[in-house]
């Protein structure tokens, strides 16, 4: 299962695996569809015959990509959808097994009885970034860096959405190249071939997922934002969580007041307090902020609640035992 299929990216990172490394998926669970979270879904979607649960933005976007109806199931938050491997999905399509009730030209899908687990999909918030131009990000995200007031009463994702549409998406248009470093040359290419690197300036709705067997459960919230009701009645509470960590937290659709470590701790135990919290959004990157310092989060994590922080690492495999 990839929570973030994005394998296929800009020139100058470094890279730890190619799409075409890939063979075996099941599932793909999109978060939204950004240019850091949806390219080679598509991809390993048609090369591997995975399903991609994903909000409607992104589904939309993949569809037009080539990926057919029946590998994509559109969410926006409040489904529960169970999850089949891909034997049990071949032989309900060959009507071997017993199939779910479905309207008339729907795709044959498997009776819920042999479901190996279940993810139930959440809504959630994107993290604030404090910028309105390229030019304004910062060159490092701190999780210790307290953020306070607001720029306007209006600080909200709608910003984020413009940032992408009328900033990062048109650079070419109001920087010469010649001024562009590397990095940012890269990454002005990149999102120019929609074709290739399927992607939307809008993320569509930010979604988080709880998979869940045996009564325990996996949180993926893979931004730095969250809805509190939402999280404290989250059942079953999440053993293992991995949370976003990078930008100004986002908290019921407001700037949260405070840093990115103290949002966190709140989140954690608003969950129940996970015994392991990996982060997630705290890779490097060639174009700013080109880094996320995390020390800030695990130590505050790990001195006031019961978990154990794991600032994860590219490149590094991670066993999530629940």
């Amino acid at each position: 299962m990839a929570a973030k299929p994005t394998l296929e990216f800009f020139e100058g990172l470094k890279r730890y695996l190619e799409l075409e490394e890939v063979k075996e998926l099941d599932y793909i669970v999109i978060s939204h569809a950004h240019f850091d979270h949806l390219p080679g879904s598509d991809q390993l979607a048609l090369r591997t015959g995975a399903s991609i649960i994903a909000n409607g933005e992104a589904i939309n976007r993949l569809r037009d990509a080539g990926v057919p109806d029946n590998q994509l199931i559109p969410v926006s938050g409040g489904e529960r959808v169970p999850l089949f491997d891909k034997e049990t999905l071949r032989k309900a399509a060959e009507g071997l097994i017993d199939r779910a009730p479905a309207p008339p030209t729907a795709p044959p899908t498997p009776h819920v009885k042999y479901a190996t687990a279940a993810v139930h999909v959440w809504p959630s918030l994107h993290s604030l970034i404090p910028a309105v131009t390229p030019h304004d990000l910062p060159e490092e995200f701190d999780t210790a860096e307290k953020f306070t007031g607001e720029v306007s009463p209006f600080d909200c994702t709608l910003g984020i959405t413009r940032l992408m549409q009328f900033g990062l998406f048109k650079m070419k248009e109001f920087i010469p190249e010649e001024s562009m470093d590397p990095g940012t040359l890269a990454f002005a290419n990149y999102v120019q071939d929609r074709q290739k690197h399927v992607m939307s300036h809008f993320d569509g709705g930010q979604l988080m997922y709880s998979f869940v067997a045996d009564g325990k459960g996996i949180l993926f919230n893979s931004h730095l934002g969250v809805y509190q009701g939402i999280a404290q009645s989250l059942t079953p509470k999440p053993s293992v969580a991995i949370l976003g960590v990078g930008g100004r937290a986002n908290l019921d659709g407001r700037p949260f007041q405070g840093s990115a470590a103290e949002f966190l701790v709140k989140q954690a135990k608003w969950l129940g307090e996970p015994t392991n919290i990996y982060f997630s959004l705290n890779d490097d990157s060639i174009i700013k902020p080109l880094r996320v310092d995390a020390r800030g989060a695990k130590e505050m994590l790990e001195r006031e609640t019961r978990a154990t922080a794991i600032d994860t690492q590219l490149g590094e495999t991670y066993t999530l035992d629940i």
